[in-house]
């Protein structure tokens, strides 16, 4: 099926649009079948949800107190009433209210049996031990009524939820010290070249530094995947088929980084042919990343990146991560890429092909998200990606103006 789908989009040396491909990724690429495991809250960041949590009692279990004050009833109105005692947070001991009585209380006290209303402290006068109110009291004020935040049972997070530090301080609030997660898509990233060195070499004039492997691996773990291991492999095309044939064996996800266009020495579509990974499609019409390459073998997805860094940035952010998501059970994996909206910071144009750049955002004095595009040094220019907070996403045939409406896809955590 998935090269009837490949067939039919490169007839005619046509190119399968960028949305079209993310769905295709989408549709095919299923849950991992392995079972969940459990983990402590304290490593469960980023990790993925597997189970229903509830709450386990009514919150708040009793009446709470919202603010320092008295509590009393309603009903005696602001008349002087007779000051019972002090109820803390943790106070265990609550004392029955009566007519013309009140009960200091501090915020998260348990507001006493008989009690209707908490006055503020600054609106109380206190007299010995007595107290008086400043104004006739509101039934309901300042009290957290049992079962307000929700009652035991309530479904606080569903399966599929990338958790995040408030996710886990919510669960811990439940009673929970592990939480079930869904396993991790095992990668591996497999940079290819011969001008390519490790990244902590110096390179002569002809040789360029392996980074390229380093970023891929950062963002796949990023997205929620486990790295099993990084590697380089020259551009000889058995040992790059004895590199995938090997990781066919153990993991989720291959990345291969270059080899992918029309060059004499691009063997990775013919090494994927060789070894059974069924093609979804090869070429998106995008820029930059147009000869993205992206199959499969059974369990095994095979993303082939191109080699230049922006062009393999930009294809793993559109296509891998979404990917990742979805082996490793995210409700919404579509939403990992789902463009925000905000407003050119300055001029960009595309000819046919979407195009992605990376960009900076801030926030103008109307708090609107304002995305201005890097100067532009072509998708060799992997010095454009430090600090980017954005990618300015242009429809094909765009020429942006400054202050015209933009679309951009969120890196990291910016604001």
């Amino acid at each position: 099926m998935g090269g009837e789908i490949c067939d039919q989009e490169h007839r005619g040396h046509d190119l399968m649009g960028y949305q079209k491909a993310v769905a295709t990724v989408l549709n095919f690429a299923k849950r991992l079948k392995r079972p969940s495991e459990s983990v402590a809250l304290e490593l469960a960041v980023g990790r993925v949800l597997a189970e229903e949590v509830q709450l386990d009692r009514d919150e708040p279990p009793v009446p709470r107190s919202a603010m320092d004050g008295f509590a009393a009833r309603s009903e005696d109105g602001a008349a002087l009433r007779k000051i019972l005692g002090t109820v803390f947070a943790g106070t265990s001991k609550i004392p029955q209210l009566g007519p013309q009585e009140a009960v200091a209380v501090m915020t998260g006290g348990t507001v006493p049996p008989g009690a209707d209303v908490v006055i503020p402290i600054e609106h109380c006068v206190v007299d010995g031990d007595s107290v008086r109110f400043e104004n006739t009291p509101v039934a309901g004020r300042h009290v957290r009524l049992a079962g307000e935040m929700g009652a035991q049972g309530r479904v606080l997070l569903e399966p599929g939820v990338v958790l995040a530090d408030a996710d886990l301080a919510a669960i811990a609030g439940c009673g929970f010290s592990e939480v079930n997660v869904f396993p991790q898509p095992q990668a591996i990233v497999i940079s290819t070249g011969d001008e390519v060195v490790d990244w902590n070499s110096r390179p002569t004039s002809h040789q360029v530094r392996d980074s390229n492997r380093l970023g891929s691996a950062l963002q796949l773990k990023r997205a929620g995947a486990h790295i099993l291991r990084h590697l380089h492999v020259p551009d000889e095309e058995k040992a790059l088929s004895h590199a995938v044939r090997e990781a066919l064996q153990d993991v989720d996800l291959i990345v291969t980084i270059g080899g992918v266009s029309m060059g004499e020495r691009d063997f990775m579509p013919t090494v994927f042919k060789e070894l059974a990974v069924e093609e979804l499609f090869h070429g998106v019409s995008i820029q930059p990343g147009k000869p993205v390459w992206v199959g499969r073998n059974r369990d095994t997805w095979v993303l082939g990146l191109p080699g230049n860094p922006i062009s393999s940035f930009v294809t793993l952010e559109a296509f891998g991560l979404p990917l990742v998501r979805k082996l490793g059970g995210v409700q919404r994996p579509d939403t990992a890429r789902a463009p925000e909206s905000g407003i050119a910071g300055g001029p960009a144009r595309s000819k046919k092909r979407e195009r992605f750049l990376p960009a900076d955002l801030s926030l103008d004095v109307n708090g609107q998200t304002v995305v201005t595009p890097r100067p532009e040094h072509g998708s060799g220019d992997w010095t454009s990606l430090a600090g980017a907070t954005a990618l300015l996403h242009l429809p094909p045939k765009t020429q942006l103006e400054t202050g015209q409406p933009a679309q951009f896809l969120r890196l990291n955590s910016a604001l």
